[in-house]
């Protein structure tokens, strides 16, 4: 078996561990081997001394005892005892580890019955084909053949263990039958008025309750004796009673306490081997003693209790009964005896008719109802405490596993989720979260049915939790068991949340957990961006407020745009996602030239893959990609701007040679004429112009890039070639013509400069009046061509 983690780990961490560790050794291979939730077998989970269960307690015992350690130095530390929080958090572990402890032991009895390889076999048949079966061997098959009666005595088992850390009340070590006494018994003999020896056997002081009585010392010790007893009785530790009762001189309530046995006779059935007699042949008149000492008003309140304790004897036991374990181990214990006798009696073997014949016990309780009527009793309990521990959470888990309604606990639980945070303090909501969804986990690998919906919610909260924690490198095991294609949503919104600078590797790193989970990294990745892209574009300011003036010029970025830039990168890395690179990165481009930031959609351009825009394989990927390239475009367009820029910043000295002049104006020419060429290029081919009605909100977009643009680069290309008309006249001419592409009807540039709302005109009255100065400037240097011009 898979050991338990080292105790430097988190809860969280360990329980991670725990269950990785187990399905990695023991689920079958399979794509799904790796998942926290694939079924194994049963034993292998439930086994009690190193089981997937024992290992997860194991853990919490761990966290107990840092949880303890860490308290005693902080009171050391502070010399107060404040510390009601780290009590609180240590009992909320408490309750937990008892929580798997009975989970464990349910499943174990239920899983083991409904095993095809479990044989049952009536008390019935087995007693016909041996009729001196022993009571105790009788009792076992009573127990095998009723389901409930099963779970009943490993309920009872499962009580009677101790909790972690308890222990039985500290009594004090003495030898011998009543020393105090005896001593006073010896002096009295020797005195000159006493001559008669006393009596000191076990009745004496009730035959003469005004007679000899106890020494001081000695009553006051039978108190905590009693009690101890009663507490070792209580958790089913009865050979430490006997020693404590032998120890103490009085080996006769020793023999008291073992009157519950039941008789045993070794080789009385075909298969059974020779063995000693064991067991209480008269147990029925040792149930009627036992009553009648319990409800004897001259004896003591814990004598009374101890013997009804023996016997379950609820009215004089409840009253002892201190907490919410206490009374259902009780009613427990008193339901199974009730069964089992009533069952012996219904069977009438040879053992039952001599038992018969030594003694009656006509007093003994019939307990009607199964263990919905045990927790129906204790809702009726009237004491205030008992209720308010019933409605612990863990409590409450432990009731509904009992009951086999697990699927109806997680349901409860989900729908309380939402006002967790309200009702319970911070610390103690980590651990609740951590163990319902591992019950979840727990019961999928047990192959029991769980509601989907109530689960993803669970581990949703645990998921939220985990990164609160930090516990990032876990999210992904845990998402990975999220139903229907949450477990990608959720770890979406995990990588959404990550550090925006965080780097390549980093990202990669995050995607890799996701893939040895098994989740579909490309859908991820793909609601990852969608997620980031959607909140961004949540309020777009470039459909609201008037028109930018474009900003191709200026450099660096805001944290916005860096931020919109890299979420595009989760989509580069996985090559099933190319095309909704291309999608999504057409989106962001929209948004940065919709407020005019050239530069920001040339960067987000210059982080993608090259031949992004040759991937389409349907009608609207290729418009996707015919988008693509119109951006490009764009770039082209002011990258030709940049080339005359740069070949105006590197204009020769007066003192250059006429060659030098000449070479700069030949190649300031060459780059006015590729960039005049890539304007008009764009103006004239339906820039952006798609028909895009079922995308509206595309084709808006697209519209006010046009309106932004394309009067833009109109007026930029006008107002180059008239600046530098002196290095060649031409230039003049050719920005007039320029204004019979805006004019022309099939190009549809004028439309750009009043917008699709018919709004102010005056981008078109600006550069009117541009063509009407230069058309001035050609009529003074002669040219004619000025009055050709139609605006």
């Amino acid at each position: 078996m898979a050991a338990a983690p080292s105790s430097h780990l988190s809860a969280s961490q360990s329980f991670a561990k725990v269950f990785s560790s187990y399905h990695e050794q023991y689920a079958e291979a399979g794509p799904s081997s790796a998942q926290l939730d694939t079924p194994i077998r049963y034993d292998v989970v439930l086994d009690e001394e190193g089981g997937l269960v024992t290992s997860l307690m194991g853990t919490l015992e761990q966290a107990i005892i840092i949880s303890l350690t860490t308290h005693r130095l902080l009171r050391e530390l502070a010399a107060s005892d404040d510390g009601e929080m780290t009590d609180d958090l240590k009992d909320a572990l408490m309750n937990e580890h008892r929580t798997w402890q009975l989970v464990r032991a349910v499943y174990d009895v239920r899983l083991h019955r409904a095993d095809p390889a479990f044989v049952r076999v009536s008390a019935k048949a087995h007693l016909a084909q041996n009729p001196y079966s022993s009571p105790e061997e009788l009792t076992q098959y009573m127990v095998n053949e009723d389901s409930e009666l099963s779970l009943l005595a490993m309920l009872v088992d499962h009580l009677q263990t101790r909790t972690l850390l308890d222990q039985a009340p500290p009594l004090e070590a003495r030898h011998g039958y009543l020393p105090a006494t005896i001593r006073r018994a010896k002096a009295t003999m020797l005195s000159a008025t006493h001559r008669q020896n006393p009596s000191l056997d076990p009745d004496f002081t009730l035959r003469d309750p005004h007679g000899s009585h106890l020494a001081g010392e000695d009553q006051t010790y039978q108190v905590p004796l009693l009690e101890t007893l009663w507490d070792l009785v209580r958790h089913g530790e009865l050979d430490q009673a006997l020693k404590i009762c032998e120890e103490g001189g009085e080996p006769w309530r020793a023999a008291s306490l073992m009157g519950g046995r039941r008789w045993s006779m070794g080789g009385m059935t075909q298969d059974s081997t020779t063995g000693p007699l064991e067991g209480n042949r008269t147990r029925n008149l040792w149930k009627k003693s036992c009553r009648a000492i319990a409800t004897n008003p001259t004896l003591s309140t814990a004598e009374r209790r101890l013997y009804g304790a023996l016997i379950t004897h609820l009215p004089t036991l409840l009253p002892a009964c201190e907490t919410w374990e206490d009374h259902l181990w009780a009613h427990s214990q008193a339901m199974m005896e009730s069964r089992l006798d009533q069952k012996w009696k219904d069977l009438a073997g040879f053992w039952e008719q001599q038992e018969q014949v030594l003694g009656v016990d006509d007093g003994s309780q019939v307990i009607q109802g199964g263990i919905d009527d045990i927790f129906a009793r204790l809702d009726d309990f009237g004491r205030e405490d008992i209720h308010s521990s019933s409605l612990d959470p863990y409590r409450v888990a432990q009731r509904m596993v009992i009951q086999g309604r697990a699927d109806l606990l997680l349901d409860q639980f989900a729908t309380r989720l939402p006002e967790i945070d309200t009702v319970m303090a911070p610390e103690l909501i980590a651990p609740l979260v951590r163990f319902f969804s591992h019950l979840v986990l727990l019961l999928r690998t047990l192959g029991q049915p769980v509601p989907d919906g109530a689960a993803n919610l669970i581990l949703e909260k645990y998921l939220s939790i985990l990164r609160l924690e930090g516990n990032d490198s876990l999210v992904a095991m845990y998402a990975a068991c999220l139903r229907e294609g949450s477990g990608e949503e959720s770890y979406a919104r995990f990588l959404r949340g990550m550090d925006p600078n965080a780097t390549r590797e980093a990202k990669y790193e995050a995607l890799n957990r996701a893939k040895l989970h098994n989740l579909d990294i490309a859908v991820i990745v793909t609601q990852t961006v969608r997620m980031i892209l959607q909140e961004a574009f949540a309020s777009i300011p470039a459909l609201r407020g008037d028109q930018p003036d474009p900003t191709h010029l200026r450099t660096g970025l805001d944290e916005r745009d860096v931020f919109l830039i890299r979420s595009l990168e989760w989509l580069t890395m996985v090559p099933d996602t190319a095309d909704e690179a291309l999608v999504q990165s057409n989106a962001v481009a929209r948004y940065f030239l919709a407020l005019g930031q050239t530069h920001a959609a040339q960067s987000l351009f210059r982080s993608l893959p090259a031949g992004i825009s040759t991937i389409a394989e349907d009608e609207d990927g290729e418009l996707h990609a015919l988008e693509h390239d119109h951006f490009q475009q764009l770039f082209n367009v002011y990258a030709c701007h940049d080339l005359v820029d740069e070949v105006l910043a590197r204009s020769p000295k007066a003192t250059a040679t006429k060659t030098e002049h000449f070479n700069w104006r030949k190649s300031l020419i060459t780059a006015i004429d590729k960039t005049e060429n890539a304007t008009v290029t764009l103006l004239t081919c339906d820039w952006f112009r798609f028909d895009l009605r079922a995308e509206q909100q595309r084709m808006k977009e697209l519209e006010r890039i046009r309106q932004i643009f394309v009067p833009d680069l109109t007026v930029r290309l006008h107002d180059l070639l008239v600046a530098h008309k002196a290095h060649q006249p031409i230039l003049l001419q050719r920005a007039l013509d320029l204004s019979k592409v805006v004019a022309a009807e099939e190009y549809h540039v004028y439309q750009e400069f009043f917008g699709r709302s018919g709004g102010d005109p005056y981008r078109l009255s600006a550069y009117l009046e541009r063509i009407r100065e230069a058309s001035l400037e050609a009529l003074k240097s002669g040219s004619g061509a000025a009055f050709v011009v139609k605006a």
